[in-house]
């Protein structure tokens, strides 16, 4: 078996945009580098081995399938996602885990690829080339979703933004928006053009509180739980800090407070405000 591809350490000021190569499907070698916001393209998964099938009697050392029993003999006792601990080539930490303790996402580390990474939480390889294909290209320090429903939350926790709202022809996200324009000739008051409206993504980590709707169905608030925070709240629910504005009736400089159990209007209430503090986006 051909040793896993790994990122090579640069000089300090190049480490932060170090590229992780990530071996998946044989340890193919992935190349580019992007940072965009789109989804990662599918791959087939019948075309790609399970995470144990990579060797053969005839290529693979006797230390190799040694660690392969081990793998095996770990993980039939563990369930998918349990940590069996730190090893080459997934050495990174674990950044959040369900009710049950299991891991979720996971921040990547120098060196990792994508075949130990699997081996360490008893994952199957190709579930994982399911999320992240062979053109995708990740990052030390980027965070990997273990399981497919937390692949926004790890976009998120990634620096990503709107990770889970719809995208236009370029990959872009499209969010609701407001523009502002004074009223008539130098006036200090604006009213809001509104385009776009939200949508609710799903829960994600940092918008858990619940959203009520109208008999259409349209949105019409949501409840803050503990632990909320408006990145994550606009993020879930696809507006932007222009839109953000005319909820709170604010030019937001900074995120107001926020506590468990306020109620956040999501339709606008706020079409026209004192324009002198606009907010920077």
């Amino acid at each position: 078996m051909r040793a896993a591809p790994t990122t090579v350490r640069r000089s300090a000021p190049a480490r932060a945009a170090v590229a992780l190569t990530v071996a998946i499907a044989g340890l193919t070698l992935l190349a580019g580098c992007t940072v965009d916001t789109s989804e990662p393209a599918a791959v087939e998964s019948s075309a790609a081995p399970t995470p144990r099938e990579t060797s053969s009697s005839s290529d693979a050392t006797g230390e190799q399938r040694a660690e392969e029993q081990k793998v095996r003999e770990t993980c039939a006792s563990s369930p998918e996602r349990a940590d069996t601990g730190h090893r080459d080539g997934a050495d990174g930490a674990v950044y959040e885990r369900d009710d049950e303790g299991l891991a979720t996402i996971y921040v990547l580390a120098e060196r990792d690829n994508l075949q130990s990474i699997a081996d360490r939480f008893c994952l199957d390889l190709v579930e994982l080339q399911e999320t992240y294909a062979p053109d995708t290209v990740l990052y030390v320090g980027e965070h990997l979703a273990l399981l497919k429903e937390s692949y926004a939350d790890a976009r998120r926790a990634s620096g990503y933004l709107f990770p889970a709202c719809p995208t236009d022809a370029n990959g872009n996200p499209t969010v609701a928006s407001a523009s502002w324009q004074p009223i008539e000739y130098n006036s200090p008051v604006s009213r809001a053009t509104i385009s776009g409206k939200p949508i609710d993504t799903g829960e994600a980590y940092g918008a858990k509180g619940s959203a009520t709707t109208d008999a259409d169905g349209a949105l019409v608030d949501y409840t803050v739980a503990a632990n909320d925070n408006w990145r994550s709240i606009r993020d879930r629910f696809c507006f932007d800090r222009y839109f953000m504005s005319t909820l709170t009736g604010d030019w937001l400089g900074g995120d107001s407070v926020i506590h468990p159990g306020d109620v956040i209007p999501l339709q606008p209430t706020h079409l026209e405000l004192d324009d002198r503090d606009a907010p920077a986006e």
